[in-house]
């Protein structure tokens, strides 16, 4: 019930619409209950033959005790006089009239219904995505770390989408079908009580036989909407890595996997399908079963006891089948809600996520860096058994380069991913200018930072927009200044548009070596007074990286650079180096400093120029 009213809640910005569609279906409900009452009199004036040319005070008239007595007497006074104060050929075609105005009115109605509630249900769909996204965007490196990329590609395609019906549609299907549903009822009690009373004998086990096929089409729901997941998980995988599929020929492999997991899904799928089949029929069946059970009763009523007027019985039993559709509606209502339910589950599931990296409710903005960036005593551990940094302690001051080497796996990408504040340190602090990185918002920070990482990540999406990417009207003038310091302009200019060509998925288009100078020109057009370059270079070929290298080296001179590279060359002219080992700092000081003593820098630079 609480992911139900969760889910209704949605709707709230837009019940006005919903009130509006609400109002349009009590109009059917009622014009469909109007519709009913005519038949008795109908029947009458087809079947029944009279001489006296109007509705004589012997016949019962629309509306039964209600036409003489209580509030609507008179209005149901004055259309029982026009609609029979007539010959009966007069009063036929009046009757006709009514209907067919009674039908448009339904009709009409439900249409403005259906429409105004897929505009809200729509809406609300819109809104729930941009939540969901909006949400995924706040959480941190290690909430993805621990998530399939195609589990939440579903969750926010697959679920949302499965939760269409259990919104504006199942609401106004639940209250149409049920006013339509009691509209019959009255109908049919008022043309007999002991009948509908019988009648009512088999709901009570129906309902509870389509509530416990409703939980199970939840849980069977919630199954293939997994498979769904692992469907998409698959899929997305494939695409992605289709280039080590090939150059490994595992395409046969990729094949048996998407099968089994496109059969995992068609097997819950159809499990999941033949509940909601079965609930039709099954309702419809229990309906029919009643209506026949009634038909004998009623006609014992009028040709064994006669206590009951043909035409009254001919509207009983229309009133009693016009409960088929109410009942059909309402049953797959509970089974488009069930299912819904599932999908909600999961989806609030992941909105509850919190986020572990966030801004303080007293985070300050942080000022431009004046003096030094600390690491003091600083522990980390993706896992809370295995630590990856133990008791890092190093400073850069303002306008160093700070160079970051060791074996892979030693913890230099986690150092910097820290300092940008994608994960949090699990001991010790980093520090701005005194002031602790997780006292200011992560934006304000963020600002600060330039980041090259040894992935390059590119979008599907012009050079332009990929260099200026999260800078709004940078000058032509300015984006070309980029490219050329990171030799990356050359090769753009040889592009069918230039900055303007669609460089593909991922750059997929462009060379490993172009697509890291985007990456480097991206970085230096943010002009930022602090850079992070993880393995900026080494994707480039000797040429380029001796021209990036370069380029860097000159932007170096006026920022604060901390730089991780395997290649100790690339690193030799940095102010100070820090030696890493399992998680730990070994040896800091110069090249020459670290050179002349014979521990672990000196073993890594024989290892790469014994030579």
């Amino acid at each position: 019930m609480r992911a139900y009213l969760r889910l209704v809640r949605l709707l709230r910005p837009y019940r006005g619409v919903m009130a509006t569609s609400i109002l349009f279906r009590v109009f059917n409900a009622l014009a469909t209950t109007l519709s009913l009452t005519l038949v008795q009199p109908f029947t009458r004036l087809l079947f029944t033959a009279t001489t006296a040319g109007a509705a004589t005070p012997r016949d019962e008239p629309i509306g039964g005790p209600l036409a003489t007595h209580g509030l609507l007497a008179a209005p149901l006074g004055a259309w029982n006089l026009w609609l029979f104060g007539a010959t009966p050929i007069v009063s036929f075609e009046r009757l006709c009239a009514a209907i067919l105005v009674l039908f448009l009115v339904k009709n009409l109605t439900d249409y403005l219904a259906v429409f105004l509630s897929v505009q809200a249900e729509q809406s609300a769909m819109r809104d729930l995505r941009g939540r969901v996204y909006a949400h995924l965007q706040q959480l941190s490196l290690r909430f993805y770390h621990g998530s399939r990329a195609g589990t939440l590609i579903s969750r926010l395609t697959n679920d949302v989408d499965a939760l269409r019906d259990s919104l504006a549609s199942g609401v106004g299907d639940v209250l149409k079908d049920g006013l339509t549903l009691i509209g019959c009822l009255v109908v049919a009690l008022s043309a007999s009580w002991r009948l509908t009373l019988f009648a009512m004998l088999v709901v009570p086990p129906a309902g509870i036989a389509l509530t416990v096929a409703g939980q199970k089409m939840r849980r069977r729901s919630g199954r293939a909407q997994e498979h769904m997941a692992e469907l998409t998980t698959v899929l997305q995988e494939n695409i992605n890595g289709v280039r080590v599929v090939k150059a490994f020929g595992m395409e046969r492999y990729e094949e048996s996997r998407f099968d089994r997991a496109n059969a995992a899904y068609r097997n819950a799928y159809v499990r999941l399908r033949g509940i909601a089949i079965a609930l039709k029929p099954f309702a419809e069946f229990v309906t029919i079963l009643v209506a026949v059970a009634i038909a004998w009763a009623g006609a014992r009523e009028i040709f064994v006891h006669r206590g009951m007027p043909p035409e009254r019985f001919f509207q009983f039993v229309t009133a009693l089948l016009a409960m088929i559709s109410p009942i059909k509606g309402l049953s797959e209502v509970n089974s488009k809600v069930a299912a819904g339910l599932g999908a909600a589950d999961r989806i609030f599931g992941l909105l509850d996520t919190a986020p572990d990296i966030g801004d303080r409710p007293s985070a300050a903005t942080l000022a431009p860096l004046a003096h030094a960036i600390r690491y003091e005593g600083v522990g980390f551990a993706y896992d809370e058994h295995e630590p990856v940094l133990h008791d890092v302690t190093f400073e850069v001051k303002r306008g160093e380069v700070v160079a970051l080497v060791g074996a892979s796996g030693a913890g230099k990408s986690t150092t910097l991913d820290l300092l940008a504040r994608f994960y949090d340190p699990s001991a010790g602090r980093i520090t701005f200018d005194g002031v602790d990185l997780r006292e200011v918002t992560v934006a304000s920070l963020r600002r600060q930072l330039g980041i090259v990482t040894q992935e390059t990540i590119l979008f599907h999406d012009t050079v332009r927009a990929n260099v200026a990417y999260g800078l709004d009207g940078v000058p032509d003038a300015e984006l070309e200044a980029a490219t050329r310091a990171a030799h990356a302009h050359e090769f753009v200019a040889r592009l069918p548009r230039g900055y303007d060509t669609v460089i593909g998925d991922r750059g997929v288009r462009l060379s490993g070596g172009e697509r890291q100078r985007l990456a480097i020109a991206r970085a230096l057009l943010r002009n930022p007074p602090v850079l992070l370059l993880d393995e900026a270079t080494s994707s480039l070929d000797t040429e380029s990286e001796r021209l990036v290298q370069d380029a860097l080296e000159r932007l170096m001179r006026q920022r604060t650079v901390l730089v991780i590279a395997h290649r100790l060359s690339t690193v030799q002219h940095a102010n100070r180096i820090c030696v890493f080992e399992a998680g730990r700092i070994v040896q800091q000081g110069t090249h020459a400093e670290l050179l002349a003593d014979a521990g672990a820098y000196r073993r890594l630079y024989d290892l790469q120029f014994r030579d």
